[in-house]
């Protein structure tokens, strides 16, 4: 959306101590840069151990900054083919296209990968994000600490002090969550779509077999007008189908700016890895970053 590089890294490469929790399952925190060489210095700074956070793995931490450096020769690069959804825009199909040709002329191997699953990978996270999102954010009552709206009684506090500190959409997803984990319902939505993130994680797993690196869109469209989707949630949640997996799956992602829009917005295309395997993500972004030329930089 922003011409930007971001790359959020495997769950657990990063610690999360000090960040207000939304969803515990698929928060993690990452870099957001001008480059792909930025985002692999500031990651470089991030990433290692720490206690303090029971998610954190310890694992040692490459230097991202020389992967840059390694090329794609002999990468295999997988395109799911799942991704290429009804109603994609031209121009975000003909830039994925393009993407996979550049990494190609750099010695990749392009090979066609299928994630059969992840076409429920976006009704999963609006269930497991919301659910943990209103278990998370339970806290922010107006009495234990933070914000306080003061009211005629107890109930009238919480109310307006929730009202208060949170936004509509934070609000529309604490109630979605509420209601996935109440009685009747935890086994009918939250349980069930564990169940098949699960098999989306495995699906992940089993493409690893046949490729590196998974290349695809960031979003499915341009940026759109600031409060343009605020009325209508099934749209706005729909930009976040190519990206939803991977988080779902705890692997490590970047998203690339690549080009322009026809409208003159940027376009950007996004990479998976194996997890802890960073630097594989990040030798393919500085290949196609190289051959975008990109220069519509904030």
């Amino acid at each position: 959306f922003c011409g930007v590089a971001g790359i959020k890294p495997t769950y657990g490469r990063c610690s999360r101590w000090g960040i207000v929790a939304f969803a515990s399952s698929l928060d993690q925190a990452g870099p957001i840069a001008r480059t792909v060489e930025d985002c692999a210095l500031m990651l470089g700074a991030m990433a290692g151990h720490d206690p303090k956070d029971s998610t954190s793995i310890d694992v040692a931490v490459p230097d991202y900054a020389a992967a840059l450096k390694r090329g794609v020769k002999g990468l295999r690069v997988g395109i799911p083919k799942e991704y290429r959804v009804d109603g994609m825009p031209a121009a975000i199909d003909a830039l994925w296209r393009q993407g996979a040709g550049w990494l190609a002329a750099a010695g990749a191997e392009i090979v066609e990968v299928s994630l059969p699953l992840s076409k429920y990978a976006l009704p999963v996270y609006y269930i497991v994000a919301p659910a943990e999102a209103s278990s998370n954010l339970a806290r922010y009552d107006g009495i234990r600490y933070g914000l306080r709206v003061p009211g005629e009684d107890l109930v009238d506090t919480y109310e307006k002090t929730r009202a208060a500190g949170f936004g509509a959409e934070v609000r529309r997803r604490i109630m979605i969550g509420t209601y996935v984990l109440s009685a009747g319902y935890y086994d009918a939505y939250y349980l069930r779509a564990q169940k098949v993130r699960a098999r989306i994680a495995a699906d992940f797993r089993a493409a690893w077999e046949n490729c590196d690196v998974l290349l695809a869109p960031a979003t499915p469209s341009a940026a759109f007008a600031l409060g343009e989707r605020q009325d209508d949630p099934i749209a706005m949640y729909l930009n976040d189908v190519f990206t939803v997996p991977a988080s779902l799956a705890g692997l490590p992602a970047m998203a690339v700016p690549a080009g322009l829009s026809p409208e003159g917005l940027p376009l950007g295309l996004q990479l998976v890895g194996r997890a802890f395997d960073e630097e594989t993500v990040f030798a393919a972004a500085a290949a196609l970053e190289r051959a975008a030329a990109f220069t519509a930089r904030p």
